[in-house]
């Protein structure tokens, strides 16, 4: 009972400890929006001027690090106190969650 008690602990200690978001669809599309990322990239992520997003196969380290900072000069870039990295992992995972 008590190694049960104590792996439990642990496990949730663990968990908690984790630097890895646990993504939001539901709330990507609204950070999306939010962040005005469809201004450029379109409402679907896809319709936009700059890059197309929907569907992206990109990694979320790869992801972020762009967001973080972008190759393209007339993309803003979005530091944690403007995007976080939980905020990021959502707008990534809705992302590719987009049917092309």
């Amino acid at each position: 009972m008590l190694s049960l008690l104590a792996a439990t602990i642990l496990s949730l200690c663990f968990h908690a400890c984790s630097d890895s978001p646990r993504p939001n669809a539901a709330d990507g599309e609204r950070w999306y929006s939010l962040h005005r990322c469809n201004g450029c990239h379109g409402e679907g992520g896809s319709d936009g001027k700059a890059a197309e997003l929907a569907g992206t196969d990109l990694g979320f380290r790869s992801f972020l690090a762009i967001v973080r900072s972008p190759e393209s000069p007339s993309m803003p870039a979005y530091p944690p106190e403007k995007l976080s990295s939980q905020d990021t992992a959502d707008i990534h995972l809705w992302l590719q969650s987009i049917q092309q």
